[in-house]
């Protein structure tokens, strides 16, 4: 009968290690409970990848769906189509890395790189490339969307918030570029910078920084609706799509914010650093898929002429109604009787309501109206009373 030792006893095959040699038949022992960590977290890392390129590609295929070819030209939408595009191409490339030799049991445990071929560190810094890229367009971005928020307030409100974002944007892209270049060079040497490690922290600061700016400037014009109508926020049915906008922006902005905020944390198989990025390429065009979608439905309902009652309330007996008002978020007041804009001194100011917009243009569009360039703000004013102008005629005819 065998008998049963102390060392028997104590011996616990879960935390045994495993022993193999280097190319100098070095004996290298890595215990199994730090083999299991890598690869829970290299399958972890590998799904959060593989999620966040679907979801981009899913929302590419939506916007290009869903968005009028006409719209497609603006330069919003050109900068969200391609933060999108970037960011699929950057999460392809962080994938491959798990794919690659830089990621197998020998080269990661002995350190061995030597026999890696070089494309593979390569992909390594083209990836770090696109991360840049991506950061450019999405701080781009940031500051079109800020820009069109901002432009329909007082000139100097305008222009301290304006420049501001500016700031805050080139010093977060400036030190996103530093943090590439070290990135690279420790990639292409497979040595850690440590002694570079504070700008790599300058870059993580700034970048938090930068989310947090737009989320509260996003939020900025929602918080003072809801201060001035005393915590009120009118029904779907009445807002406009730029309030639908600012809405949707200023809320689910506090996503990038929370991801930036849990890149400081040390999680066991989750990484939010990739997250933060990936989520404000995501949120910029679906808030303006979700504004332009939510206002369809009355647009559609001018443009199939389902608003002539407004135009000639006689054929069904109804009286005209004067022009109503509600408070919104800009700072222009929209006289579409005449065809002219006015602007106004406050933060707030009137919109026309839905049945007092002209029946021709669509709902999105009127909005943008307002912060495109002079001439096509001209060209749409002539546009606008000279389809005033025929209307007026045709009543008068019959």
């Amino acid at each position: 009968m065998a008998t049963t030792t102390t060392a028997d006893m104590a011996f616990n095959p879960l935390l045994q290690p495993v022993t193999f040699l280097s190319a100098s038949q070095r004996p290298i022992s890595i215990p199994i409970p730090s083999i299991d960590a890598f690869n829970d977290e290299t399958i972890s890392v590998t799904i959060n990848y593989a999620f966040q390129l679907g979801s981009c590609a899913t929302l590419l295929v939506m916007v290009l769906i869903m968005t009028p070819p006409s719209k497609l030209r603006r330069l919003s939408s050109v900068l969200h189509l391609a933060g999108l595009a970037a960011c699929i191409v950057r999460m392809a490339l962080l994938l491959a890395f798990f794919v690659s030799p830089l990621n197998h049991f020998y080269q990661f445990w002995a350190g061995d790189y030597a026999s890696v071929p070089r494309r593979f560190l390569a992909n390594s810094v083209a990836g770090n490339v696109l991360s840049l890229l991506l950061f450019v367009i999405l701080q781009a971005a940031l500051m079109h969307q800020a820009w069109t928020m901002v432009s329909l307030w007082p000139a100097a409100v305008k222009l301290c918030l304006g420049a501001l974002s500016a700031v805050i944007s080139l010093m977060a892209a400036g030190w996103r570029l530093a943090f590439t270049v070290v990135q690279s060079k420790s990639d292409l040497e497979l040595v850690p910078a440590l002694d570079l490690a504070w700008v790599v922290q300058a870059a993580l600061i700034l970048n938090a920084l930068s989310i947090c700016w737009y989320c509260a400037l996003f939020n900025l014009k929602l918080v003072l609706h809801l201060a001035v109508n005393r915590g009120i926020l009118r029904s779907s049915q009445t807002l406009s799509p730029m309030e639908v906008l600012v809405i949707t922006n200023g809320v689910l902005m506090i996503i990038p914010v929370v991801f930036a905020a849990l890149e400081w944390g040390h999680f066991q198989n989750f990484e939010a650093a990739s997250l933060t990025q990936t989520s404000v390429a995501i949120i910029l065009p679906l808030g303006t898929l979700a504004a332009q979608r939510m206002t369809t439905g009355g647009s559609l309902g001018y443009i199939s002429g389902g608003s002539n009652k407004s135009s000639n309330p006689s054929n069904r007996g109804e009286k005209s109604n004067p022009p109503l008002t509600t408070v919104g978020f800009s700072g222009i007041s929209t006289t579409c009787g005449s065809g002219s804009l006015h602007p106004s001194p406050s933060l707030f100011s009137t919109y026309p309501s839905r049945e007092a917009r002209p029946s021709k243009l669509d709902h999105f569009d009127l909005e943008l109206i307002k912060i495109d360039s002079t001439s096509a703000l001209a060209n749409d004013r002539v546009r606008i009373d000279t389809d005033l102008e025929q209307n007026d005629t045709r009543i008068w005819v019959l």
